[in-house]
């Protein structure tokens, strides 16, 4: 008996969502993102991620689950450093066309008003390009394929008498959720942020899916405070006598413990937030019927901002988060539904 191929193909998908977004850490992406070794220690370390997410398929289907596992591996491994070459040289020659312009020199954080939407988009053909191959391979080794022998008992004999119709569709749902939630969560946020990162103002404005810290500003840091102009000083007073020294205290008071710090969200963490639940809200609307009810996603979200939206800076930054934001959504909500189907 074959294994069913949709469920096949969404494990798969579901495999390469946690090796990307829930396994690779910030400092395999760092190490990735450098020259020499330490780059190709970062792409041996998340193609070790990759293999081991698809130590399953191996299992439950043997030589082509392996065959699966060896490609993958290694096309992940191709794609990811093309990628990070192809990013590399863009932003560079944004940057150095904003010098041309006399636009400032870049914030450290980002690239400032050398914005380009070329960074977003080689993270976009990345995503695809490792599902194309993803695809390509469970079409070759694994849309007819049968699970091996011991797989299959194991199932059976975990499964036992119960309805396998009924257990199949739970885990479809299971595996299409669970694969939702990581696009949306783990991989939305990072692609918002990463097409709208070049315009975070140095150090001090925030970088959110909505927009910078200080929508007033969002290019320039904070200018410094003007200092007062000097002014006579006024003559100081005569010196009072000394007084006379207290008797020590036998057992003196404790000192005030200092004030606890003032723990405030910072905008990028409320933006990137308010990202997650419009997508998490976009998509469970989706998959329910209700296609009608995005737009009161949108309307809340636009109404909360309506007075900032005047500034043009702070309209530009918020129209293309929140477009981009949407997007995702839409597109996995789409997917999964149609998986589901």
């Amino acid at each position: 008996m074959t294994a069913d191929p949709i469920l096949t193909l969404a494990w798969l998908t579901l495999a390469h969502l946690v090796a990307d977004f829930v396994l690779q850490t910030a400092e395999m992406v760092a190490d990735k993102s450098s020259h020499g070794s330490r780059a190709w220690r970062g792409l041996l370390a998340h193609g070790i991620g990759v293999a081991v997410c698809l130590v399953p398929v191996v299992l439950a289907f043997g030589v082509p689950g392996l065959w699966v596992l060896v490609v993958v591996t290694a096309s992940h491994v191709a794609i990811d450093r093309g990628k990070v070459l192809l990013t590399r040289s863009a932003e560079a020659r944004a940057l150095a066309d904003a010098h041309r312009r006399h636009e400032g020199r870049a914030p450290a954080a980002g690239l400032g008003r050398a914005w380009t939407p070329i960074p977003a988009t080689f993270f976009l053909l990345d995503q695809v390009a490792h599902l194309a191959v993803l695809a390509l391979a469970w079409a070759i080794w694994l849309a007819g394929a049968v699970p091996t022998a011991t797989w299959a008992s194991g199932v059976g004999g975990l499964l036992g008498g119960r309805d396998l119709a009924a257990i199949h569709d739970v885990v479809l749902a299971g595996v299409v959720i669970a694969g939702l939630l990581i696009a949306n969560i783990r991989a939305g946020a990072l692609f918002v942020a990463i097409l709208v990162r070049p315009f975070e103002a140095a150090k001090e404005s925030g970088l959110t899916e909505e927009g910078p810290a200080d929508p007033r500003r969002p290019y320039e840091a904070a200018a410094a405070p003007v200092a007062a102009p000097p002014t006579a000083a006024p003559p100081a007073p005569a010196a009072a006598p000394p007084a006379p020294a207290a008797a020590p205290s036998p057992d003196p008071a404790p000192a005030p413990a200092p004030p606890e710090p003032n723990h405030v969200p910072t905008p990028a963490r409320v933006g990137a937030t308010i990202g997650v639940l419009e997508r998490l809200l976009i998509v469970t609307f989706l998959l329910a019927g209700a296609d009608a009810a995005i737009g009161f996603v949108l309307a809340a979200k636009t109404i909360a901002r309506f007075r900032q939206l005047d500034d043009r800076d702070f309209a530009e930054y918020y129209l293309l988060g929140t477009l981009a934001s949407v997007a995702v959504a839409i597109a996995t909500g789409i997917l999964a539904r149609a998986a589901l189907a």
